[in-house]
């Protein structure tokens, strides 16, 4: 396998495509062995969409703790059974909210730590069974709520009866729930009818490049490291690369307490290519390899 194969490839993901179309896409074009997206875009949503490549697979979990910016378009005045366009009209009102100020005092509602209870239309699991598979089967469910935190929420647009938001928010937050929850909010109805991730952590939607564009992956992807830019780095030389990559742990002076100013340390080898993480045992006071990258 090539060194250049593992990493991130950041696909601005088009309408009407699924976040597996993508993977299916990149495995008939391109040998890969192991691939995976981080964050599931919905097909009518847009966007900012990781794809993990190969030893990148390991590092799935880091892409939950990034907040995600989304510019969300709601419409006013229905709402549907699926919160978003997809679905059938269940709902219909004239009672659409006039007032700017209005709907920037209920958004302020929707931030910090709330409770948000997802979509029935959505692949969450209840009792082994996905969510919409009840919902295709026109079985009730009752729908947990869950906790997510919502950073900061603000009016780019608001062109009757159609309002466009910027959400900056952590991984859970369902969009779709929130257009439908606002407009419950304003007494009145809204469904989700445009969305695009423009940001995913560090990563902008300059940064993605369009899935007919993609020709090399060695053009396009970019190294895990982009995920600790924070994070403090030490260059391993040969023997404690040789020990690393066998799982050995380290206790010497060069490895002190004092590097784990984050959660963990970015390693790389003699030829400055990222080679994975050491994370520190408080409780048996040494360094352990994790997510080694070969």
């Amino acid at each position: 396998m090539s060194e250049y194969k593992s990493g991130i490839l950041l696909v601005n993901k088009p309408i009407d495509w699924t976040s597996n179309d993508v993977i299916k896409k990149l495995k008939s074009v391109f040998e890969i062995k192991k691939i995976g997206h981080a964050g599931t875009l919905d097909p009518l949503a847009k966007g900012v969409l990781p794809i993990l490549i190969n030893s990148a697979t390991k590092y799935f979990d880091y892409f939950l703790n990034l907040n995600k910016i989304y510019l969300a378009e709601i419409t006013f005045g229905y709402s549907t059974d699926t919160f978003d366009l997809e679905g059938k009209i269940v709902n219909s009102t004239k009672n659409i909210p006039t007032d700017v100020e209005q709907i920037l005092k209920k958004l302020k509602t929707f931030k910090g730590s709330i409770k948000q209870k997802p979509p029935i239309y959505s692949a969450l699991k209840k009792n082994g069974k996905k969510l919409y598979e009840y919902a295709r089967n026109n079985q009730s469910i009752e729908i947990d709520e869950r906790k997510v935190f919502v950073e900061d929420i603000k009016i780019i647009d608001w062109n009757f009866p159609k309002l466009t938001v910027s959400i900056e928010c952590s991984s859970g937050f369902y969009v779709r729930s929130f257009a439908n929850d606002l407009g419950i909010s304003l007494n009145s109805f809204g469904v989700l009818s445009n969305l695009e991730r423009v940001k995913y952590g560090e990563f902008n939607l300059n940064d993605s490049i369009e899935i007919e564009k993609i020709f090399s992956l060695e053009k396009n992807i970019i190294t895990l490291d982009n995920l600790f830019i924070n994070n403090q780095s030490l260059i391993l030389n040969e023997n404690e690369e040789e020990r690393y990559y066998l799982g050995n742990t380290f206790q010497n002076e060069s490895f002190t307490k004092n590097l784990l100013k984050s959660e963990s340390v970015k390693i790389y080898n003699k030829s400055e290519s990222f080679i994975g993480l050491l994370i520190y045992d408080f409780e048996k006071e040494f360094w352990k390899p994790k997510n080694i990258i070969r």
